[in-house]
């Protein structure tokens, strides 16, 4: 009864996840919407072509407008709004949330050294290793895989359960670190990759109910939530106001 209940939980906290993030997304570009609005105003049409029929309430910033149309300061103005000033709160943002990780500490439960997940099997880790991908270099050089899914489900089934429910219709595989001696510590400490030392790098990852840093994930993760929609949004208009003045 108490393994239904807590899986239930799980699939409710998922579920509630992704509306609030769809909430966040939405105000986060209102937000960004209003600070690039003024920009368009700022750069009224100077009729540089005599045929040109274009409607300002009705363009956009991924819009094509004639080479020398003010219009297209606008679509530059607006991509420097983004890549500095919005960029910069971002990033100033992610700079607070890892000082505020810097407040816990690992309480050694060894969750994450006995059980790493990836969308990516271990060959093709190597792969990406041997291609110059530093993550996957650090990830091969400590973690093995299991021989089979059922080996870490038998250690972990409410956490694989929630990654299962998060990562829906993905494929996941699981790997361990061999390196843990038998009070459960790491027995090669001082030599640990990177990966090891700055984990958890993100709250937006899933961490199993025994991790000390699901207190900072609790404190942070809308703050993370909403930085992550800004990042998409911010990606995703850039792409297209570049798109738009190309010739």
């Amino acid at each position: 009864m108490c393994y239904i209940i807590c899986v239930n939980n799980l699939q409710n906290e998922i579920i509630n996840t992704k509306k609030i993030y769809r909430e966040l997304f939405k105000n986060a570009q209102i937000a960004i919407d209003k600070q690039l609005s003024p920009l368009k105003t700022a750069a009224l049409c100077n009729h540089c072509t005599k045929d040109c029929d274009i409607d300002f309430n009705s363009i956009t910033l991924f819009d094509k407008f004639p080479k020398h149309c003010k219009y297209r300061f606008w679509q530059e103005a607006a991509l420097d709004r983004l890549e500095t000033r919005i960029s910069k709160d971002v990033l100033e943002k992610i700079t607070e949330i890892d000082r505020i990780k810097e407040q816990s500490s690992c309480g050694c439960c060894g969750s994450c050294c006995r059980l790493a997940s990836s969308e990516y099997s271990y060959e093709q880790l190597k792969e990406r290793a041997k291609n110059g991908d530093k993550f996957a270099k650090d990830f091969v050089s400590i973690f093995v895989p299991y021989k089979s899914k059922e080996e870490p489900k038998k250690l972990f089934p409410q956490y694989i359960e929630l990654l299962e429910k998060t990562f829906k219709g993905e494929e996941l595989h699981f790997y361990y670190c061999p390196k843990l001696d038998k009070n459960g510590l790491c027995s090669d400490y001082e030599n640990r990759p990177d990966i090891c030392r700055i984990f958890p790098s993100d709250p937006l990852v899933v961490f199993p109910q025994k991790c000390s840093f699901n207190k900072w994930k609790q404190e942070v993760e809308i703050t993370a939530l909403t930085l992550h929609a800004i990042i998409d949004i911010v990606g995703f208009y850039k792409e297209k106001i570049n798109k738009a003045l190309s010739d």
